[in-house]
């Protein structure tokens, strides 16, 4: 495997890290919530999953297929099943794309040569790559937005930001990674320096 084809898979490796470390852990009943919005969890795990396919058939398949057609799981349809098991199927089709994509970059020979795109135009196998690991990453943050809402949470223990206008007191997370050690020395820490405390 060449530098490119290297650095293509990394791309999609940290994109998809990004995006499932987010949906790790998701229950339906957050899955099906939009926080007050219109797109929910649910929603936009469908819609990854669907361009991401679409975008893979282009770039790779000799008879394209486009959104309409692709290989939605129990078809396309504008009433989902709001059942875990839905969710998970939609996680296993997102996984299945995944792995394409990975497979195949692998197997590129060449990242500069046009490929044909959905909207009618021809873009570089490295261009796409770029294209569908940002969209990964974009909808891995807007799930991490809207559980953040929905579970009430702030920054990890740590990051916080100033943000003197919200108090994030109660809300802070404590990162998996955090021992029980290393979090009663960080409390201890915010409430010498005052950080453990709502603004007045």
């Amino acid at each position: 495997m060449d530098a490119t084809a290297r650095l293509a898979r990394a791309t999609l490796e940290e994109a998809h890290r990004t995006l499932i470390e987010n949906l790790r852990g998701v229950s339906l009943a957050e899955a099906l919530q939009s926080a007050g919005g219109y797109r929910s969890i649910l929603g936009i795990t469908k819609h990854v999953a669907g361009w991401s396919s679409v975008y893979f058939s282009y770039a790779f398949e000799a008879e394209p297929t486009h959104w309409e057609h692709a290989d939605w799981p129990h078809g396309r349809r504008d009433h989902i099943e709001p059942t875990m098991e839905y969710l998970d199927i939609l996680l296993a089709w997102l996984e299945r794309s995944y792995q394409r994509w990975v497979g195949a970059v692998a197997l590129a020979a060449d990242f500069d040569a046009p490929r044909p795109v959905h909207w009618g135009a021809e873009t570089p196998l490295a261009d796409i790559v770029v294209m569908v690991a940002a969209h990964w990453v974009y909808h891995a943050g807007e799930i991490n937005a809207i559980l953040a809402i929905q579970r009430g949470e702030a920054w990890e223990y740590g990051e916080e930001v100033e943000e003197n206008h919200i108090s994030t007191i109660g809300h802070r997370v404590r990162p998996s990674w955090m021992t029980d050690q290393q979090a009663a020395r960080y409390q201890q820490r915010s409430e010498s320096l005052g950080l453990a405390r709502a603004p007045e």
